[in-house]
């Protein structure tokens, strides 16, 4: 319990700057989504006319409709997915290696425990770190989406489902960033990793929205695996894809047992 609180409050200031960037973005959003709505069919005709390329990097479909407030928020998804992908694999990375990085591995040296108990408080910290920020964008989102939604219809439930997709995803890089973090040995290395990781199944993403040809490598590139508007509105869940996230995050927080428990840590 020690290392968890040590490591909550190592990273407390961290977080507050994620939770803040999340806070303004979806801010942000929401402010030209009144923009928007003012000007009615217009910003749809325009939006339309666009590539697919530049369609898919903006996290659209074709034929949305930007004046509705809940296909509007649906848009966000993808920057949620880019920006906790990004604080996942980050704080996966440097909560293993930041020890070595910050000359403090004499602190896990003499306490009188093993490593995997080490390992098990740090997971359980970034576990927490990641369950705070996803519940921080859902309250977030669900007060601030409430206010512009003059339809009757409660988007709460909607968003919700949202979020828990998106914690699939959370859970996947930070077992990616916790395995490179125990095996990279340095924290900037690693997230250096990760960030490359992020942006190339990002990029293939793309690649898929423009040619169909490449439809057989979705299950590469988790940006791919699920769609905002079918899970808000339709409530398709495509739970294989589900299993594969937390799959993928089992093998990478096993891999990190393994790593750290044979690594030579450095004071």
């Amino acid at each position: 319990m020690n290392i968890v609180l040590r490591e909550l409050r190592a990273h407390l200031r961290s977080f507050l700057i994620w939770a803040g960037t999340m806070v303004f973005l979806i801010f942000a959003g929401l402010m030209k989504y009144s923009a928007f709505q003012k000007t009615g069919e217009a910003v749809n005709e325009i939006f339309d006319s666009l590539p697919a390329g530049l369609q898919a990097i903006l996290g659209m479909d074709a034929e949305m409709d930007l004046t509705s407030i809940g296909v509007f928020y649906s848009i966000f998804f993808l920057y949620f997915l880019l920006l906790m992908s990004v604080h996942s694999t980050m704080l996966g990375a440097s909560i293993i290696a930041k020890e070595e990085r910050d000359k403090t591995a004499d602190f896990l040296l003499v306490k009188p425990i093993r490593r995997s108990r080490a390992v098990t408080a740090k997971v359980i910290a970034a576990l927490i770190m990641i369950f705070l920020f996803n519940q921080i964008t859902f309250l977030v989102s669900a007060v601030m989406v409430g206010q512009y939604n003059l339809t009757g219809v409660s988007l709460t439930g909607p968003i919700f489902r949202l979020m828990a997709i998106l914690s699939a995803v959370q859970i996947l890089f930070l077992g990616i960033g916790l395995f490179l973090g125990a095996f990279a040995r340095n924290a900037e290395r690693a997230s250096g990793i990760g960030t490359g990781i992020i942006l190339g199944t990002f990029l293939l993403k793309i690649l898929i929205e423009i040619n169909q040809d490449f439809e057989g490598l979705t299950f590469l590139s988790p940006f791919s695996y699920f769609n905002a508007y079918e899970i808000m509105f339709d409530g398709a869940i495509p739970f294989g894809y589900v299993v594969l996230c937390i799959g993928t995050a089992i093998c990478g927080i096993a891999g990190t047992y393994l790593v750290y428990r044979k690594r030579d840590l450095r004071s």
